[in-house]
C-alpha cells in the first residue's frame, strides 16, 4: 500500500511539471510557472535584473549582452511591433473618424476626372481674373471655386480664396465674403493678403454697426431680403468681425480701431462693464494708440456708473481715481482748462462718493455694536474731507462714541461670566499690554481714534474690519 501511494505522488508530482512547461511555454508571463518570468525580455523583473550589464548605443537604445534587439531606458523592446496602428486622417473628425470618408470622396472625385489638376486650376484662375476685372463677379466666384477644387493646398488656392471673396464683397454679398475672408485667414493665418482682408472685414463691420443704429432690429429677428446683411444679429455679428480683427491681426494699424469701435458699441448700449473691459484692453494693450484720451475718458464713466452705491463693492471708485491720476500725468500737457475743469468735477464727485460710502460703513458697525470700526470710517471722512459737510457729521459720530465700548458686549455674557476659567488662560491674561486700545489716540480729534500707522500695530489685538463686518485674529 504504502508504494502505491509512493508511485501516485511520483506521478502527480510529474503530471504538474508537465502541466507547468505548456503553460510555462504558451503563457510567458504565467505566475505560476516554474521558469522564471524575468528571463523574458522587456518585463520589468527582467530589466531589473539585466539594467547594471545594459550599454547604451547611440541612436540605437539600450543593448544586453546574449539579448538580441536594443531596448528603451524602461527595458521594453523598440523592434517590438506594436498591436494596431492608428492613424488620423487630416481632416476627418465625428462618429466616422474611421470610415476615411474624405480620401473615399477624393478618389470617387479623381475617378471622374475632378481630382487635382494644376494646369486647370490655373486656366481656371486666370479665366476668374479677367471676369473680375469685367465686373462679373458671379462667374468669376465659380472660377475662382473651381480653382480651389482643382489644386488644394497650394499658393494658388490662397490667392483664389482672396479673389473668392473679393468677388463676394464686390457684388456685396457681405456675409458671404466675410465667410470668405474667414476661411482664407483660418487656413492661412500669415497669408500676403492679410492687410487687405482686414481692411475689407473692418468696413464690412462698420456698414453693419451703423445700419443697426439706423434701423435697429432684435437679434433674432430675421434677415430674408437683404443680401448686403446676414439672417440674423447684424450688430452681433459687427462685434464678432471687430474680435476678429484684433486676434488675426493683433499689431496692425486697425487693432486698436476694433477694440475701440466694440467699446463705443457697448457703451452706446448701456453695457459699461464690457465697454469698461474693452476700453481698459485699449488703454493697456495699445498705449500708443490716439484713442488712448478718449479711452481713459469713456473708462472713467464706465467706472462711474458701474458702482452701485455705498451697500457695494468701492473698486470702481478706487479705480475711477487711478484713472484721472493717470490722465493728469499723461496729458498734461495737451489737457485744456475745460478738460482741467471737467477731471476736476469728477474728482471731486469720486471723494465724495467715496466719503458717503466711508460713513455709510461707519453707521452700520455702529449700529451692530463695533464702534471701534465705526470710528476708524468716520475718521476717515474727516481726513479726506476736512471741510466737507459730510465731516462734520463724521465730527458729531465720533464725540458722541468717544465713551462707547469698542465692542459689543458677548451673547451670554453674564453666564459665561459665572463659568471657571481655565489657569492657563489665566495665567496668559495676567500679562500686561504693550500698548491698550484706550491709550491709542489722535491728536485734535477724540481719544480712542487710530492713526493711519497705529491701524496696523492695533490689529495684531482688535478686530480687523473689511466690508463683511469684523473678524478676529489672535
Amino acid at each position: 500500500m504504502r508504494k502505491l501511494t509512493v508511485a501516485f505522488l511520483l506521478f502527480a508530482l510529474l503530471a504538474c511539471w508537465s502541466l507547468d512547461a505548456r503553460v510555462s511555454s504558451a503563457f510567458p508571463g504565467w505566475p505560476f510557472s516554474s521558469g522564471s518570468s524575468d528571463l523574458q525580455p522587456g518585463t520589468p523583473d527582467w530589466w531589473k535584473k539585466y539594467k547594471k550589464k545594459a550599454v547604451f548605443v547611440p541612436h540605437h537604445g539600450y543593448q544586453v549582452e546574449g539579448f538580441d534587439g536594443y531596448f528603451d531606458a524602461d527595458g521594453r523592446s523598440i523592434a517590438a511591433p506594436a498591436l494596431k496602428k492608428i492613424k488620423q486622417e487630416k481632416g476627418s473628425g465625428g462618429l466616422l473618424n474611421d470610415v476615411s470618408l474624405n480620401s473615399a470622396f477624393a478618389d470617387v472625385k479623381q475617378r471622374v476626372g475632378l481630382g487635382p489638376d494644376q494646369v486647370r486650376a490655373r486656366t481656371a484662375f486666370d479665366d476668374g481674373e479677367k471676369l473680375f476685372r469685367e465686373e462679373k463677379y458671379g462667374e468669376a466666384a465659380k472660377r475662382f471655386q473651381e480653382t480651389i477644387s482643382r489644386w488644394p493646398d497650394s499658393q494658388l488656392e490662397q490667392d483664389a480664396l482672396f479673389q473668392l471673396a473679393e468677388c463676394r464683397f464686390f457684388a456685396k454679398e457681405y456675409p458671404d465674403a466675410v465667410d470668405a475672408y474667414d476661411q482664407l485667414l483660418a487656413k492661412y493665418p500669415n497669408s500676403p493678403h492679410l492687410d487687405r482682408t482686414i481692411v475689407r472685414e473692418f468696413d464690412i463691420a462698420r456698414f453693419w454697426e451703423k445700419h443697426h443704429a439706423f434701423a435697429p432690429h432684435w437679434p433674432v429677428t430675421p434677415n430674408l431680403i437683404d443680401d448686403k446683411r446676414p439672417l440674423f444679429d447684424t450688430l452681433g455679428r459687427a462685434i464678432k468681425i471687430y474680435e476678429n480683427i484684433r486676434l488675426n491681426d493683433p499689431t496692425g494699424p486697425l487693432a486698436d480701431d476694433a477694440v475701440m469701435a466694440t467699446a463705443n458699441s457697448y457703451f452706446l448700449r448701456g453695457r459699461y462693464g464690457d465697454a469698461d473691459y474693452h476700453y481698459q484692453l485699449l488703454r493697456n494693450e495699445y498705449p500708443r494708440s490716439e484713442h488712448q484720451y478718449e479711452a481713459h475718458m469713456l473708462g472713467l464713466q464706465c467706472k462711474l456708473h458701474i458702482y452701485q452705491g455705498p451697500d457695494y463693492d468701492g473698486v470702481p471708485l478706487e479705480e475711477a481715481k487711478a484713472i484721472i491720476k493717470q490722465l493728469r500725468m499723461q496729458f498734461a500737457g495737451q489737457l485744456d482748462a475745460e478738460q482741467r475743469d471737467r477731471l476736476a468735477k469728477l474728482g471731486g464727485q469720486i471723494t465724495r462718493e467715496q466719503a458717503a460710502r466711508h460713513m455709510h460703513m461707519g453707521s452700520h458697525f455702529e449700529n451692530t455694536g463695533y464702534n471701534r470700526s465705526a470710528k476708524y470710517y468716520y475718521a476717515q471722512v474727516v481726513r479726506e474731507n476736512p471741510d466737507g459737510e459730510i465731516a462734520a457729521a463724521a465730527r458729531a459720530r465720533l464725540e458722541a462714541l468717544a465713551e462707547a465700548p469698542d465692542e459689543p458686549e458677548p451673547p451670554l455674557k453674564s453666564i459665561i461670566d459665572m463659568l471657571p476659567e481655565n489657569a492657563e488662560r489665566n495665567s496668559i491674561a495676567q500679562v500686561p499690554l504693550i500698548n491698550k486700545g484706550s491709550d491709542l489716540q489722535v491728536p485734535g480729534l477724540v481719544p480712542g481714534v487710530l492713526r493711519d500707522s497705529e491701524v496696523g500695530v492695533a490689529s495684531r489685538t482688535e478686530p480687523v474690519t473689511d466690508e463683511d463686518g469684523p473678524t478676529y485674529q489672535r
